[in-house]
């Protein structure tokens, strides 16, 4: 079965402690693709500056009242749903997000979600397992990335090879995970090998979990998850962070196995 992920981000600004109604960044969109026949919400996190919660909500979930929803602290990236659990929803329909925090003037609040299409839309994955048996060597790529606040920065991306040029020529390279060494929302990446779709992990403080994302993600859904990327192209493979109103420069890791 081929797979597809897909990343969407939504963000309010001076978010009420009854929630406000947030809006897709550009370029993405909050209604679900017609894409297979059973796509799954695999993943969510919120980054917030004050406390309050995320929610989600659409036609055929739980409930249109409130459906989803978890709390976060204060200046805090958490993950919200358990690994391993996922949320069907239906091709085509819209999902409301709505954002809570402590309405605080020009704070900019975010959540992420990835959706799991079951589809093959030029999209590599592979499961652990695959991966594991193929791993030759492990490296890293470090790039560092300027944020545009409130949306995917930098702007259309930096290419995964412009602080470092080091992969083997036309190798394929598996992600398993990213990291950053300061807290940011939503770390991303784009290119022929993902289908031209961005896909994401949370920029929390966890190494061990941002670390091996891709790989824990795999592991708890038992699906195909995890990214490969060939370096012939490095050249259209894009990099992206998004942060809140407080834009700045993020350094980010890309945790890569080389398969062989």
């Amino acid at each position: 079965m081929k797979n597809h992920l897909v990343l969407t981000t939504a963000t309010a600004a001076t978010a009420a402690t009854t929630g406000t109604v947030a809006a897709a960044l550009a370029g993405d969109s909050l209604n679900v693709r017609n894409y297979g026949r059973e796509p799954k919400i695999v993943s969510i996190w919120q980054t917030n500056q004050t406390v309050g919660f995320g929610q989600l909500a659409f036609p055929t979930g739980h409930d249109t009242t409130r459906g989803w929803r978890c709390g976060i602290d204060a200046a805090a990236t958490e993950i919200q749903l358990p690994l391993g659990a996922s949320m069907s929803i239906t091709p085509q329909e819209t999902i409301a997000c709505t954002i809570a925090a402590t309405a605080v003037a020009a704070d900019v609040e975010q959540m992420s979600w990835l959706t799991l299409y079951d589809v093959d839309k030029g999209q590599r994955l592979i499961d652990w397992e695959t991966c594991r048996k193929m791993i030759s060597k492990m490296t890293t790529v470090e790039a560092s990335l300027i944020s545009v606040a409130s949306t995917y920065g930098p702007a259309g991306g930096e290419l995964i090879n412009a602080d470092s040029d080091l992969l083997i020529a036309n190798r394929d390279y598996a992600l398993l995970g990213m990291t950053c060494r300061t807290r940011v929302h939503c770390i991303a990446i784009s290119g022929p090998d993902t289908g031209n779709d961005k896909i994401g992990c949370p920029g929390m403080l966890r190494y061990e979990i941002g670390s091996q994302w891709f790989k824990l993600l795999s592991n708890a859904l038992g699906q195909e998850c995890i990214p490969v990327i060939n370096s012939g192209n490095k050249g259209s493979t894009n990099l992206f962070v998004t942060a809140d109103e407080n834009a700045g420069t993020f350094v980010i890791t890309l945790h890569l196995a080389l398969l062989g």
